[in-house]
């Protein structure tokens, strides 16, 4: 499945207005996220940019930390939670682009970037052009974070199905094409439902996409699952149980 700027936009406006899930103040996960940033930096500030950047929590975060932050997201709706976050006093600065992050532009390199919960829209080619720019962004001692969804999670959660405020969540997954399903409509409403489609890859798979796009792939960390028959999330998992994983990648020497 390509890219479509506007059917992302529509998924995530449309999630956001039945759910309320990018709004809010900066939450302990959050905070977690930035202490990742804090100890991978080896505890020095610079500057981060962040794509696909939701309601600003995770840059807010890492702002409190003294990094100068630029979080990018393409949905206007969900923007402006982050928007109200960076109007807020924060030990760095946080800047808020509504914008495409393929067609973006910068004209100062960046030490970290992130890209939490949200890396496989589109194809492959979308991924391989994505991790281009960001080579392109990075100085020559920096990088990246990414968040990748684990195919052998996504396979055994489809038909999982959950409310959220005044949404229903029902999970799919593709076989074929290796794709996580993320299906939400309002309660009552299935015939209004919306659905974003995230390729995974295993971490082979992800060496491979990175290869040949200026970036190499330092590290991996698991991210934790969520527990379906105890309905908790479980923090410590081995990486080939995990819902995602964090790549650390950085500039190919």
């Amino acid at each position: 499945m390509r890219f479509d700027a506007e059917r992302v936009k529509q998924f995530y406006s449309r999630q956001n207005e039945w759910a309320g899930v990018y709004d809010g103040d900066v939450a302990e996960a959050h905070r977690r996220n930035a202490a990742i940033v804090h100890r991978m930096s080896g505890g020095r500030v610079g500057r981060l940019l962040e794509l696909g950047a939701g309601g600003g929590q995770n840059g807010a975060a890492v702002a409190d930390l003294g990094f100068s932050v630029v979080a990018v997201d393409l949905t206007p709706s969900v923007a402006r939670n982050a928007e109200k976050l960076a109007a807020q006093p924060r030990g760095g600065r946080l800047r808020v682009i509504v914008g495409d992050f393929f067609e973006v532009e910068f004209p100062d390199p960046f030490d970290v970037v992130c890209y939490w919960d949200g890396f496989g829209i589109g194809r492959d080619v979308d991924q391989r052009r994505l991790l281009e720019r960001i080579a392109g962004w990075l100085r020559p001692t920096g990088f990246a974070l990414i968040e990748v969804y684990s195919p052998q999670y996504w396979a055994r959660a489809a038909g999982r199905q959950a409310g959220f405020g005044g949404a229903v969540r029902r999970y799919g997954f593709d076989v074929e094409n290796c794709r996580m399903l993320d299906r939400w409509w309002p309660v009552g409403h299935e015939a209004q439902a919306v659905i974003q489609s995230l390729r995974c890859y295993s971490p082979d798979d992800f060496r491979r996409l990175v290869k040949g796009t200026g970036l190499a792939v330092e590290s991996m960390e698991p991210r934790g699952a969520v527990d379906f028959d105890r309905n908790q999330f479980v923090e410590q998992v081995p990486l080939e149980r995990a819902m995602q994983y964090l790549a650390k990648v950085i500039p190919a020497q």
